[in-house]
């Protein structure tokens, strides 16, 4: 059975179809994403903590901006191409199409990895260090002897596995356990499960809700988790996400951040932040700090006289976000240089070759109260950055997937009939077109203004 009218325009409408269809979907995807910009402005507005501004990396984001732009005219060159029947011309314009594509997703790539590899942590005081975790984080316990486990007698979502919880956080070879009764066992899926069903069991026979269990390391062992793999700890013992809780000695929870930026905007005066205590950055930093902050106060009041200093959020950025670019502070008068041109996030420069280009600091855990890495965790800001960039990479991904259908799988149709596949390629076109034009939004939205 033919479909109708996809090659000829209808008679009442002098569109075909398939034009109709995708003109009423765009309109759909406009509402999409005029709710989303919607919701960031209204949020930015409202915020109320610094928002961030000037944050992602403007030069990869223009890169992107001429790539799409570059598609946008491949994919309408293909198809004056094909409709003037000059197929190899169709296709090398609709492969670049494709090939703007693939360069616009790996640089977005290369931006979402720096933003995964690049943290914050925030202190006390409420100052924001940003750097790199040269070893990652862990929570370490040494000499533990003994694990807890809690069983509910009532189906629950999370139940005790130290097998799946507690094993893969052993340093070394895990030794054997001996349970209540004294009878000695290997940490493995069998032996926890005759073990619980034999304490579920005895805990049903006595009326009770939950059965415990405890198990006796033969030999003292260490522990290293991330804490988002444990659900806390305390001196003394720290307690997985199955619930199990293992005893013994917490020997270190410090955290080891090479900083690239201090950020105090949220610090009531600025050049007391915790930041500049003796066991971190201290005063040769804090120095360069100051110098840094007046230098832009300074400027800015020479520059804009009339206006409000803590109205504008790019002086609060310049001055009260502090990048550190070498491990060692700038020489006096120096603080205000070049190096501020940097991109914030972008990861140090040798990161994980050994080299110190920042200073690294060892940050006591009763000194910071939150941490994570740029990504939707860390605050609003990202959190709609990741969404509005994500769910349009998603549509770059699909359209260009599309066009190389065409490019690639519809070879029949071309010969038989390229006037269709015209059609077709229209309106590919079109959906390729509203995607570049919402970038046209997006890229001056999160990365200018």
């Amino acid at each position: 059975m033919d479909i109708p009218y996809t090659v000829h325009a209808r008679p009442d409408t002098g569109l075909y179809n398939a034009k109709i269809g995708i003109w009423l979907f765009l309109a759909s995807e406009v509402m999409l994403f005029g709710g989303l910009f919607s919701a960031y402005i209204f949020l930015r507005v409202g915020a109320d903590y610094p928002w961030p501004v000037h944050d992602l990396d403007v030069r990869l984001g223009f890169i992107n901006t001429v790539v799409l732009i570059a598609s946008s005219v491949t994919v309408l060159m293909a198809l004056a191409m094909l409709k003037l029947r000059k197929f190899g011309w169709y296709r090398i314009n609709m492969a670049l199409t494709v090939l703007c594509a693939g360069v616009f997703m790996f640089n977005k790539t290369l931006e979402y990895k720096a933003k995964f590899a690049h943290y914050a942590v925030k202190l006390t005081d409420g100052t924001l260090l940003t750097g790199h975790l040269p070893h990652g984080y862990q929570v370490k316990f040494d000499g533990v002897t003994e694990l807890a486990l809690s069983v509910p007698v009532k189906h629950t979502a999370v139940t005790a596995d130290p097998v799946g919880y507690v094993l893969p956080f052993i340093e070394g070879t895990a030794p054997k356990f001996k349970t209540e009764s004294g009878q000695e066992i290997t940490l493995d899926e069998a032996s926890i499960e005759a073990l619980i069903a034999e304490a579920l069991k005895k805990a049903k026979a006595e009326n009770k809700g939950t059965a415990s269990i405890k198990l006796v390391a033969t030999a003292p062992i260490k522990l290293a988790a991330k804490p988002s793999e444990i659900f806390g700890y305390t001196e003394t013992t720290i307690t997985f996400r199955d619930g199990t809780t293992a005893t013994g000695k917490l020997t270190d929870d410090k955290m080891t951040l090479e900083v690239d930026g201090v950020d105090a905007r949220g610090v009531a005066q600025s050049e007391k932040s915790l930041a500049f205590d003796h066991r971190y950055l201290g005063d040769a930093w804090q120095k360069a700090f100051v110098e840094n902050r007046d230098h832009h106060i300074s400027e800015f009041e020479k520059d804009y006289p009339t206006r409000d200093k803590s109205r504008s959020a790019t002086l609060q950025k310049d001055a009260l976000y502090f990048k550190l670019n070498s491990a060692e502070p700038p020489a006096e008068g120096a603080a205000h240089g070049d190096a501020h041109g940097a991109e914030a996030h972008a990861p140090a420069a040798g990161h994980g070759e050994g080299h110190a280009h920042h200073p690294t600091v060892v940050l006591e855990k009763k000194d910071f109260t939150f941490f994570s890495n740029f990504t939707p965790k860390l605050n609003t800001y990202y959190a709609i950055y990741f969404t509005l960039t994500g769910l349009h990479g998603l549509h770059v991904v699909a359209g260009a997937g599309v066009l190389l259908y065409f490019l690639v799988f519809d070879g029949k149709r071309l010969r038989q009939d390229p006037e269709h596949l015209a059609n077709r390629v229209e309106v590919g076109g079109l959906f390729w077109h509203f995607v570049d034009l919402v970038w046209i939004f997006l890229f001056p939205l999160l990365y200018l203004l």
